[in-house]
């Protein structure tokens, strides 16, 4: 398949940014210098944690590690969609009244500090994808970097904002539609974004104001990225 052979040859070099006295740019093999994150599932908000410890001292502090224990989910990266680290949703239209059922999907957000390698694991997940080794139940995988959206000030379609990227696949798009579950859309350096996107839980079922239903609709970059990931 051309779009897996792109892929593996987009993703199969890794480059290493090295301050010595210059900035220099190093090359390597992906798989020669990628180490596997730690990634785990969730836990409640640090803040909280931060008051019991400060109010209840060491005692706590010995159990909470110990909780940790039991609460923290490592999580491979061919598993990302597979535990409680993401979440299924479906999405609700609501334009006569009665919510109709469009399609079901589920979704997953790494974070962590900068420079941790996050875009690093989404290479490995696209490269890995690519070669045949994970997700076989997606057919198709697109990855978009957010700082490559930011050059796009107008309204487009998702199906626009595809073919920009892989041109090829023009001929084929109008398939993909008809069963969005095998897609896989990955969007990479959110920090980098210079627009807003909201992604509060709006609760009560209903689709947010500016939801872009339909890949053939043009809508903002923010609320194209909002439709597909919530």
């Amino acid at each position: 398949m051309k779009h897996k052979e792109n892929l593996l040859v987009l993703s199969e070099k890794l480059e290493l940014k090295t301050i010595l006295t210059t900035e220099k740019i190093e090359i390597s093999q992906l798989g020669d210098r990628y180490t596997n994150l730690t990634i785990i599932s969730p836990l409640r908000p640090w803040k909280l944690m931060e008051h019991e410890l400060l109010s209840r001292g060491k005692e706590h502090e010995e159990r909470r590690e110990q909780d940790l224990q039991r609460e923290l989910e490592k999580i491979p990266i061919d598993q990302l969609f597979r535990s409680s680290f993401s979440r299924e949703r479906r999405l609700l239209q609501r334009s006569t009244g009665d919510a109709v059922v469009l399609n079901t999907g589920c979704s997953a957000v790494a974070c962590g500090v900068p420079g941790i390698g996050k875009t690093t694991l989404v290479q490995k997940i696209v490269h890995d994808w690519a070669s045949g080794s994970i997700y076989p139940h997606f057919q198709f995988v697109f990855s978009f970097k957010f700082r490559d959206l930011n050059s796009i000030s107008s309204k487009v379609t998702l199906k626009e904002l595809i073919l920009n990227s892989y041109p090829y696949l023009r001929t084929v798009l109008e398939e993909l539609w008809k069963n969005p579950t095998v897609l896989l859309f990955i969007f990479d350096g959110f920090d980098e974004f210079n627009r807003c996107i909201d992604f509060a839980d709006r609760g009560g079922g209903t689709e947010p104001k500016h939801m872009c239903l339909d890949p053939e609709w043009s809508c903002e970059v923010p609320d194209i990225v909002y439709s597909l990931i919530q």
